[in-house]
This record gives structure tokens, sequence and C-alpha cells, in this order.
């Protein structure tokens, strides 16, 4: 069975301020191009269609068109909702979009929803298993009373996982690795899902599975080889994607459930590229890429520069960062003892790194929004 595993669309997503709607638009036609020329018999979304709970009106035209063509190819597609998406809103109509091929699941079923689909070797069963906190897990599978979050994965894997012979592929959008998060490639772009929920489900938990399309992490890659994949996002979301090397990953499942990889490259008219030097270095420069790429400069100047963030988008319109050299060492420095940053508060650090980031001072009244919740953390009261 051939089947395209994707995940993390984010449609609507703004990349510093920029909305990428055009570009995922360019993006969405690429991936119905490879879907055409694959042929697959089935196309796998696992979570985070959308990039907010509550789209744009104009990201759910975008959503629309491109589930509107899916649907007239001859394929199933299984899609799962993510940590971003509103599972309601992913999931309205679904009973509709069944007969056109669609099956979307944006809630967990107790036992998981299971579509069984047939190949020339026989019946491959695929399980659907949306984004949720463990807490709702728990309270979905009355496990209150499972401390280790690896059990509680694990039970509802034996309450819903068939006794038989079948292949079995599950889709899932989480946080999976093998014995740390460190051996994942993370980005800056992926919400954080531990906060009063599991850090990560070790790899283990999936042994029922032949084959796990996952949805979460941004960069294309095996939590295990030949059975537990992240897809990746098609397209590079902020600048800590900036290496990563984007594709759509062709699965086949042979009739022992093995699984044989094929990448195909996503190669975006726009890349994310970070570009350092001096000013006139960089106003002198051959630029190599698209001139329309989202860049991030870092200049090396020592002196003051007049205004050089809109001198340099003469030539480069869609400068995103821009940051100074001598500040970032000069807050590197000021921040390398600990004791330091012990001692100084919140606050400060966080309107240092805001500075850092942007090029200029926290607005007044987001620092005043900063330093409330700042004492509502440390326990004090807001005036």
């Amino acid at each position: 069975m051939k089947i395209i595993h994707l995940a993390d669309l984010h449609i609507g997503k703004y990349f510093n301020g920029i909305s990428l709607l055009e570009d995922q638009k360019e993006m969405l036609s690429t991936l119905l191009q490879v879907i055409r020329q694959e042929k697959p018999q089935v196309v796998i979304i696992a979570g985070d269609i959308y990039d907010r709970s509550i789209p744009r009106e104009d990201a759910v035209k975008v959503y629309d068109r491109f589930l509107t063509e899916l649907s007239r190819l001859e394929l199933k597609t299984l899609l799962i909702t993510g940590n971003h998406d509103s599972h309601e809103r992913v999931g309205f109509l679904n009973t509709l979009l069944e007969d056109k091929g669609l099956l979307v699941e944006g809630n967990v079923q107790r036992p998981l929803r299971c579509i069984t689909l047939k190949d020339e070797f026989g019946p491959v069963e695929f399980y659907l298993f949306p984004y949720r906190d463990t807490a709702n897990l728990k309270t979905i599978y009355e496990l209150e009373t499972f401390r280790e979050d690896s059990k509680v994965y694990a039970r509802i894997f034996t309450e819903s996982v068939k006794k038989n012979s079948h292949r079995k592929v599950l889709v899932y959008h989480g946080f999976v690795a093998g014995s740390s998060r460190e051996e994942m490639v993370e980005s800056t772009s992926e919400r954080i899902l531990s906060v009063g929920g599991h850090d990560f489900i070790p790899r283990d938990v999936f042994a029922p599975f032949h084959y796990v399309a996952l949805g979460h992490l941004h960069s294309p890659q095996w939590v295990q080889p030949g059975k537990i994949r992240y897809a990746g996002s098609p397209m590079k979301y902020s600048f800590s994607e900036e290496k990563h090397k984007k594709s759509i990953s062709v699965i086949d499942l042979n009739e022992a459930g093995q699984v044989s990889l094929t990448e195909i490259p996503l190669v975006p008219k726009k890349d994310v590229v970070t570009l350092e030097g001096t000013f006139n270095e960089l106003m002198n420069l051959e630029y190599p890429g698209n001139p329309e790429d989202y860049i991030r400069v870092v200049l090396k100047d020592k002196e003051e520069i007049l205004e050089p963030m809109m001198r340099l988008r003469t030539k480069f319109p869609n400068i995103l960062e821009l940051s100074r050299e001598r500040d970032r060492e000069e807050i590197l420095n000021n921040y390398s003892d600990f004791s330091i940053l012990q001692s100084s508060d919140m606050a400060k650090l966080f309107t240092d790194f805001y500075q850092l980031k942007n090029d200029r001072e926290i607005p007044e009244e987001h620092l005043a929004l900063l330093k409330e919740f700042v004492r509502e953390l440390e326990g004090g009261e807001a005036p």
C-alpha cells in the first residue's frame, strides 16, 4: 500500500508578522501535484491543519479549496487534528466529507477510531489518534489513577488495537522520542506540549503498530527507522528551521508490514536565510537566492548605522529580523555569570531579550503588562 504522509500544514501562519498564506497556496498546489503523480491509495495528514484554533476566514477558504481538490482524487484521506487546531472546527461536517473519501477525526474515541482499508495483500488498519493532553486522555479512558504517561498510552493501545494479523498504522499528533527528547530535532515554531501534560512519549509504547505517522515536530525525521516517523512541516516557519530539508514522505507498506521510504524534496520559492556582515558588505552583496527570501540580518558593524533596516529593505524587501552582533555580545557578556541571572529580575531579562531579537525597546504598554504578569507569577499582587 502506497501512503503519502503529511503533517503540520499550519494554514494561516504568520512569520514575524508576515502572512504566509500566498506561499501556502503554492505549497498546497505542489502537494496536490505530487499526490496526482504518485497516485497513493491513502493520504495521511497528522495534525496542525491550521496555525490557530480560530482560523482566519481566508485561511479557511484555502483549506476548503485544498480539501475540495483532494476529494476529486480516487484515494482515501485520513486527517487528524493537532494541538494548534480546534477539534470542532476542523471536524465540522466530517460525516458528509466521508462520502468523498475524507475522514476527519477531531476527537479521541474510546476505543480509538479504526479505519480498515484493503490492498492486494489484504486489510490495513489505520488508528486515528488526534492530539489531547494526558489529563484529558485519562478522563476519556478512566485512567485518573495512572501516574506515568507511557502507561496511559499503553492502556489505550491495549484497549483499542484489534487482536489479529492485519497490518496496523497509527496516525498520531504529539511528541515521541527514544530515551530522551534531545534525540529529536525541534524548532521554535512548535508549541510546547509539556506544560500541564507529558514531556514526550517513549517509542517503545508504539510496539503494536507496523508504522506510526506522526505530526508535531517540523523537521522530517525518524524516531525509529522503518517504523515511527515525523513527516515534518512542508514549509519553514521560523529561522530555527533554516537548515531543515523539507520533503514529502512517500511510504510503501509491503505484505509483511515492512516500510520503505521515498522522500520527495520540497524547494520553496522563498527560502529562510540568515545573512551576517557589515552594512556595506550586505548592501554590495551579490545575493545568489531569491531577493524576496525571508531574511534575518546580523550586522557586524561596531559603529552606529542610521536606519539600517529601512535601507537594507531596498535590497532585501523581506527582512524579518535585524540584530547587531555587538548588542548580542554585550547582553551575553552581561549574563554569562549565572549569579547575575539570579540577581536580575525576570522583566529585565525579558526586555533585554526583546531588544536583542527586535532591535528596539519593548513598547511601554507591553512592558506594563509584562511587569504585572511577573508580579503575579512570583506570587505578588498586581496593583
